[in-house]
């Protein structure tokens, strides 16, 4: 009995919080203002990549990034000094952003001053795949140095993914990592999914992963 209570309480959340996405994405068409949901690992990269469009694609766009952790900010500051607005949300000990988080976030802003908006999710590859925070997309960054298994390990994230990206790639010799084996391990597994190999220390792929997600390189 108590396991059938469980379920039906996270039923009722996971409802509440698809209605509030739904809102979020209505209210982005509306504005024609598009969001990714970026998740990961820590270390995975996902501050570095957002640090590297800022700098290199925010010229004649402007970005909004709500970053997501148990605590601090200091993924947000790193991001700001190049120039985009960001909005922290510390989640104590949640292990994912939800969309009422997302939407009290949004409410404190004029949304029309902003280009692209990105969702910096809470770094883990498991609990941010399976809840919907009002994106278009959900991308999936992930890096050499988390070892040549992470995309066997973690079917669910990927399989709910509309892109990954492989970053550090720099760093493969270094790994003794294959890069075009992980990806052709991830295309077996998940035929839908592309990987797009990057770096952000070089910039390797980063232009072919922003024109994936609709920015404007120019």
């Amino acid at each position: 009995m108590p396991q059938v209570i469980n379920v039906q309480i996270d039923q009722k959340i996971q409802e509440k919080n698809d209605l509030i996405a739904g809102r979020i994405r209505q209210k982005r068409l509306d504005l024609n203002i598009p969001m990714i949901d970026i998740m990961g690992s820590v270390g995975s990269g996902k501050t570095s990549v957002l640090e590297y469009f800022s700098r290199e694609f925010a010229k004649n766009q402007k970005f909004l990034v709500i970053n997501g952790d148990l605590a601090t900010d200091i993924d947000a500051q790193r991001i700001s000094r190049f120039g985009s607005k960001c909005i922290q949300i510390n989640t104590g000990r949640g292990c994912h952003l939800m969309a009422f988080q997302i939407e009290k976030a949004l409410t404190t802003i004029n949304l029309e001053k902003f280009d692209f908006i990105f969702v910096e999710n809470v770094g883990n590859l498991i609990c941010p795949s399976s809840t919907d925070v009002g994106a278009d997309k959900k991308i999936t960054v992930t890096s050499v140095t988390e070892g040549p298994y992470v995309f066997r390990k973690h079917p669910v994230t990927f399989r709910m993914s509309d892109l990954a990206i492989l970053n550090k790639v720099d760093l493969a010799s270094a790994m003794d990592i294959d890069v075009k084996e992980i990806i052709k391990g991830s295309n077996e597994l998940y035929p839908q999914l592309e990987v797009v190999p990057t770096s952000t220390k070089t910039g390797e792929g980063m232009e072919v992963f922003a024109k994936k997600i609709g920015l404007s390189i120019n």
